[in-house]
């Protein structure tokens, strides 16, 4: 794999895109690690985020040609394979909706000094055990950086939803922290 491996994104996304065998494994090498961590972060399930992540690699193979090198090829993959979940998600009607106060008080985030007692692993179970639709906003909003119109027209919900519930996401993972430091001390 000596040749693949020192290869930059443009060349390995043509090499890919021409068929290359070993461009593709070297492609699936560098990133599906990374894109399993992608999918078991929307739908918290093993089995299926394998699955989602296979899938997404094939979809990756099969629309490389419209890579611009304008981002880093891992960009590119990354928001292939965010589109597959959500595209995923939303055909298997995964998502639920709650009704929500229009009114929202400002719950205080934990002081940074208060998540550095809490260890990651610790953080991104918390994260991963919240509801499902709210753990996929959050993960578009705080980790993918999209933008609640973005959020509202991938997910096929308001704006205002999109807000609401990741409002009520950060609620819960500041409860959560809370009792973690007062349990853990």
């Amino acid at each position: 794999m000596g040749e693949t491996a020192n290869i930059g994104d443009l060349e390995l996304a043509k090499s890919c895109a021409r068929g290359d065998d070993k461009a593709r494994k070297e492609l699936y090498t560098r990133y599906a690690g990374s894109l399993y961590g992608l999918c078991i972060r929307y739908v918290g399930d093993r089995e299926l985020a394998r699955d989602l992540m296979h899938d997404s690699i094939i979809k990756v193979f099969d629309t490389i040609g419209k890579y611009r090198p304008t981002g880093t090829l891992k960009s590119w993959v990354c928001r292939v394979t965010v589109n597959h979940v959500i595209d995923y998600l939303r055909k298997s009607r995964r998502f639920e909706t709650e009704r929500l106060d229009d009114r929202q008080e400002k719950i205080p985030d934990p002081a940074p000094e208060q998540l550095r007692i809490v260890p990651k692993e610790e953080l991104l179970k918390m994260v991963n055990a919240l509801p499902e639709t709210k753990r996929i906003i959050f993960n578009l909003f705080c980790i993918e950086g999209y933008s609640h119109k973005d959020i509202a027209a991938m997910l096929g919900i308001k704006e205002k939803t999109s807000s609401s519930l990741l409002f009520k996401a950060r609620e819960q993972l500041a409860q959560n922290v809370k009792e973690y430091i007062r349990r853990n001390g």
